[in-house]
């Protein structure tokens, strides 16, 4: 460092030349002599030379200027400080007192804005919350909106479960925590039971993201993420909310903590509460779907059927309340909504039906079906002795009247073959939903191993498969290489081997078993309550005092012989074919009558006459026939007339 007298010197001498810069600054000392430009500030050599200047020459000269100030400045800032200055240990006190205040401060504002917290600890549920929010508000459950049932019943103050809660924060309303603990489901497919809850709750303003696993402390939670329409109050604005759920499972219980509020609180509050969650007991049913392990590669034309398979779950009013109990699997087999199923799907005992059935369309392999419309089994078209049923949605997830037809996705009728040449060794592939985890969409292939009857003896009552059946399959459609339907997924059979192995059994209830819930799906049908026979027959109709005495003879097209016990009807007039309904046949038919052995049938009610009617043929084992306008008849018809002849019927 320079001798203070030596830079006193050096301040009194004048500069040597022009141009020379002050120690002081970095203008040069003659330009304080110049006179100012009476046309500006800048000679016009020095605009021109401005205006030739480059960027990198302006940026150079600038720094040429501002580095000498810069070293000035350090100079005089490091005498300031130096061990000469007087300052020098007072200056630094001051800014080390300054560094401990604004940390001790910052380190209190961090205390101030942090919430305190406590820990939630009941019913073998643990996490860490926020303790700013309100004392929780126990809340009744949702009212089933698909059934009519009473509202929920409060828990008796001595009952454990089922516990479910509500938490409010003290500085928004909006933001809330809800807490449900109850017995786990019987139903083993987690994902299916807790989106028909959410269904349940808030209908058609719920829309939900794909769920996924967190696993936390070792044990998997399943994450869902969602959102919702909601009024603060009525006749508010409608909102949207949004909300993650955090469930799970253990030994006995179901476990599910839920998160509302905005996206951003919603994610903070994961953030604070996720990573604490505890459970008694980490042994619990798989959150994920099963068969996200290697399947079997599969022809193209399998794949095509994916769209055709749906999931059938059934649930039932428990203590006010909607729960999933059940479910199986089903293929679609008429463009307007028709699925086949088996009956055990929809049978809760010997004697009583399930309340309900939700239907779930395929989207993805790995992916849970999407739930989009609901039936009644009491209203489906049963066949109990072969195990089978024909279902159909009439309501959406909020209850209100709904057809298949009324939008959403198309509805793609798997198309059957009614296979007699099957031989073992035979490919086949087993399509369906297990109800294991997400029971997303499994595909199984196996072989025909033959025929089988229901006793176990020899017989055709069911296609033998070595297709590895299980839960949650049953209902499912089998398909050849061709993607052709020859059968539905029925059971599973254990037998003891020669060697004394066990060996399980597929066993797949073959197509034709199906001859007339099918033909039920070509005549046309809407579900009624109570109307669950396959029988297709009107049982009291109104018959006409005067007409035309109808007759003719039903024959099979193949081979000209005749068909017993076909159903010949006639509609009465403005019934077209696209609106037969088989469970209104009393208040649709006009006159019909059934073929004898020789195929002759003769109505047994007149028909008036002129008139043009539409004209249904029904047999099992024959495609039916519908025909608008096939009768036509004059004023001078004759009183007796075979208006075709023959009826001619293609076997399916």
């Amino acid at each position: 460092m320079s001798d203070p007298d030596d830079k006193a010197d050096k301040a009194d001498r004048k500069p040597d030349a022009p141009g020379e810069l002050d120690p002081a600054g970095s203008m040069p000392l003659a330009a304080e002599d110049d006179e100012p430009d009476p046309a500006g500030s800048m000679p016009l050599a020095a605009e021109d030379a401005e205006d030739e200047e480059t960027v990198v020459g302006r940026a150079w000269r600038r720094a040429s200027t501002i580095g000498p100030v810069m070293v000035d400045v350090a100079k005089d800032v490091a005498h300031a400080l130096g061990p000469t200055s007087p300052y020098h240990r007072h200056d630094f006190i001051v800014i080390a007192l300054a560094a401990v205040v604004v940390a001790a401060a910052a380190f209190g504002h961090r205390r101030m804005v942090e919430p305190t917290v406590e820990v939630f600890s009941t019913r073998g549920l643990e996490f860490t919350r926020p303790a700013t929010w309100l004392a929780p508000e126990e809340v009744p459950f949702a009212t089933p909106r698909l059934v009519g049932a009473e509202p929920p019943r409060p828990r008796p103050p001595d009952a454990e479960l089922p516990y479910h809660v509500v938490y409010t924060s003290t500085l928004d309303p909006d933001v809330r925590m809800e807490v449900r603990i109850e017995a786990a489901p019987t139903w083993r497919n987690i994902i299916a039971g807790l989106e028909l809850d959410r269904r349940t709750r808030w209908g058609e303003l719920y829309g939900a993201d794909t769920s996924r696993v967190r696993t936390i402390a070792g044990h998997d939670w399943l994450r869902t993420r969602f959102r919702y329409a909601y009024a603060p109050e009525k006749g508010d604005e409608p909102r949207i909310g949004h909300a993650v759920e955090l469930a799970t499972v253990d030994r006995t219980r179901l476990y599910a903590v839920t998160i509302y509020g905005t996206a951003r609180r919603v994610a903070k509050l994961e953030e604070q509460i996720a990573p604490t969650l505890r459970v008694a007991s980490h042994t619990g049913m798989p959150l994920v779907p099963q068969s996200s392990r290697l399947q079997p590669a599969y022809p193209a034309s399998v794949a095509r059927t994916f769209g055709s398979t749906v999931m059938v779950l059934v649930a039932d009013v428990i203590d006010g309340r909607l729960r999933a109990v059940g479910g199986g699997s089903g293929v679609i087999v008429g463009g307007d909504g028709s699925i086949l199923t088996n009956h055990h799907v929809l049978d809760r005992t010997e004697d009583r039906l399930h309340d309900v059935f939700v239907i779930g369309r395929f989207v993805g392999i790995d992916r849970p079906p999407r739930l989009v419309c609901a039936g009644r089994p009491s209203a489906s078209k049963l066949q109990p002795e072969a195990d089978l049923a024909l279902v159909k949605c009439d309501m959406d997830l909020d209850g209100r009247p709904w057809t298949p037809a009324s939008g959403g996705p198309t509805w793609p009728a798997l198309a059957g073959a009614h296979r007699t040449d099957l031989s073992p060794g035979q490919r086949l592939w087993v399509l369906g939903y297990p109800d294991v985890g997400g029971g997303s969409l499994t595909v199984l292939q196996g072989l025909v191993e033959g025929f089988t009857s229901e006793d176990g003896t020899l017989g055709k009552d069911y296609i033998k498969t070595d297709a590895a059946l299980s839960l949650g399959s049953s209902g499912g459609p089998v398909v050849d290489d061709a993607g052709d339907l020859v059968g539905v997924a029925t059971a599973q059979r254990r037998r003891i081997g020669n060697n004394g192995t066990l060996i399980k059994d597929g066993l797949v209830r073959p197509l034709a078993a199906a001859a007339p819930l099918l033909a039920i799906v070509r005549a046309g049908w809407v579900p009624r309550e109570g109307r669950t026979s396959v029988e297709i027959e009107p049982t009291a109709i109104d018959a006409e005092a005067e007409g035309i005495r109808i007759s003719t003879r039903v024959v099979d097209a193949a081979n000209d012989q005749p068909v017993p016990a076909a159903l010949v009807m006639v509609l009465r007039p403005g019934v077209t074919a696209d609106k037969v309904d088989v469970n209104r046949l009393d208040d649709m038919v006009i006159a019909w009558g059934r073929s004898g052995t020789s195929g002759e049938v003769f109505l047994r009610q007149p028909v008036p006459a002129p008139g043009t009617y539409t004209v249904m043929v029904v047999v099992d084992g024959y495609v039916p026939l519908i025909g608008s306008d096939a009768l036509r008849l004059a004023e001078d018809t004759p009183a007796y007339f075979d208006p075709w002849g023959e009826v001619r019927l293609e076997a399916e």
